[in-house]
């Protein structure tokens, strides 16, 4: 039944996938918008809200990026696997399509809340790393959320502590899971040190010294993405 509440759509030359509340055909509510670095399991995670009898009313619009290694990370680096290309660093270009081109679609065209208090992004892994540099590039979003997020990414918590976020209103939601230091990588086995050290320099920057949570989760990096998911919209709806 999920599945009926979610449109396929093209926007800015990007594949998303965009669910829509309940009622939202007959009623005249403007809802709060969750965007997602990244094309996710939409369906399912509405399921599982369902489930645990979580609330649904809004607007979540998941991004496939054109390509995942370079439109979600914010500058070169080395390949991050032996055989693999180097990812080229495109994540503002990615950030610029989705403040002006993809944003102002959807609130053109659904009845949302467009002001960053309703408005949330939402990144898992290197779409986690994303949502937590566009701290530092854009005012729109009021609240952010890296899940199992790539904080490990080269050079970052150094860019972190040497920039200021556009807005210091902010809420932001970082998680990891309990495994995901034990990788044989060790750039990526920095993950645990670095997402904690990224909780510290927000925690600094931001006005709220409770406005930062950081949740531990059972399992590895790829564990149960569809409940990690679900526990961060639960956190989301606290405040929306």
């Amino acid at each position: 039944m999920m599945d009926s509440r979610v449109q396929e759509l093209r926007i800015a030359g990007m594949n998303c996938r965009l669910y829509l509340p309940p009622g939202y055909e007959e009623e005249g509510a403007y809802y709060p918008v969750i965007y997602v670095n990244g094309d996710i399991p939409v369906a399912d995670v509405m399921t599982e809200l369902v489930n645990i009898g979580a609330q649904t009313d809004f607007l979540l619009l998941s991004i496939q990026p054109q390509n995942w290694n370079d439109d979600f990370t914010p500058w070169t680096a080395p390949a991050f696997r032996a055989g693999e290309e180097a990812p080229q660093g495109r994540a503002d270009a990615y950030l610029t399509c989705l403040t002006e081109k993809i944003k102002p679609y959807i609130d053109m065209h659904y009845r949302t809340k467009p002001e960053p208090g309703h408005t949330a992004l939402f990144g898992y892994s290197l779409g986690g790393l994303t949502a937590v540099y566009a701290i530092y590039k854009t005012d729109v979003f009021g609240v952010i959320a890296s899940l199992s997020g790539s904080l490990w990414f080269d050079g970052f918590c150094e860019f972190m502590e040497q920039e200021k976020p556009l807005r210091t209103d902010l809420r932001v939601y970082l998680s990891l899971g309990k495994k995901e230091s034990r990788s044989k990588n060790p750039r990526m086995g920095r993950v645990a040190v670095c997402t904690q050290r990224v909780k510290e320099i927000l925690t600094g920057q931001l006005e709220n010294l409770e406005s930062v949570r950081f949740e531990w989760n059972e399992g590895g990096h790829f564990y149960d993405v569809t409940g990690r998911f679900a526990k961060a919209i639960v956190w989301w709806a606290i405040f929306s």
